[in-house]
Parts: structure tokens; C-alpha cells; sequence
């Protein structure tokens, strides 16, 4: 299994939520948070209780997905984020070494797939 973590732009959500409920995500999380890229003036920023003010709120979009869906589903989150400007985000993907679903039981594959509906199996 792996898992898709992208920082996104906040207004680029919707699109994003729908285009991988389209493709066939087993679930997205969402948080909002806020981020300093590469194009931040280093000197312009401060730790300060206003920091959080300073940063620009992004979406962290989290995607836990079979191995064999990770390539297309990245695909699909890049294409719906994209606006081609700077601050687009980033996505990172890494190894899922276990995943439980807390209700059945179920483990790996079974725990991603148990949420869907029957047609969607």
C-alpha cells in the first residue's frame, strides 16, 4: 500500500476531492495547515506568535491506496491541483506498512476496500 500526502492550494480542494472520488480513492483526509516553500524570503519571517499569519494556508490531501492505484491516483491529484503557477504543492508517496480498519478488523487491502460499496469492490 502506499500513501499520497500532497499540500495543495486550499482553493483548488473541491476540484481535487472530486476528481479522486471519480477515480475511485478508497478516502481522503484533509487538513488544513500552513507551509513555507522555496519561495519565502527567509529574512521577512519571523517565529513570532504572528507566524501562522505569515505562512499561507495550504491543504494537506492524504490518499492511502493500493500499490497498483498510487501511479494513476498521483496523476489524477496532480492534474486537478495543477495550476501551473508557483505554489502549485508538492505530493510525497511512501510505503504503507500496515493498515487496520478499527470497526471490522480488517487488515491491508481488506481494510481499504471494506468502506466501499459492493459495486465499487
Amino acid at each position: 500500500m502506499k500513501l499520497l500526502k500532497a499540500y495543495i492550494r486550499t482553493r483548488k480542494v473541491d476540484e481535487v476531492i472530486r476528481a479522486l472520488q471519480t477515480a475511485g480513492a478508497p478516502g481522503i483526509t484533509l487538513s488544513r495547515v500552513h507551509g513555507v516553500g522555496y519561495g519565502y524570503d527567509p529574512m521577512s519571517f519571523t517565529l513570532a506568535p504572528n507566524a501562522l499569519r505569515q505562512a499561507p494556508e495550504v491543504t494537506k490531501v492524504e490518499v492511502v491506496c493500493v500499490d497498483e492505484d498510487a501511479d494513476r491516483l498521483l496523476g489524477v491529484l496532480s492534474t486537478s491541483a495543477h495550476t501551473g503557477s508557483k505554489g502549485d504543492g508538492i505530493v510525497f508517496i511512501a510505503d504503507v506498512e500496515r493498515a487496520v480498519r478499527i470497526r471490522s478488523g480488517d487488515e491491508g487491502h481488506a481494510a481499504l476496500a471494506s468502506g466501499r460499496k459492493p459495486d465499487q469492490q
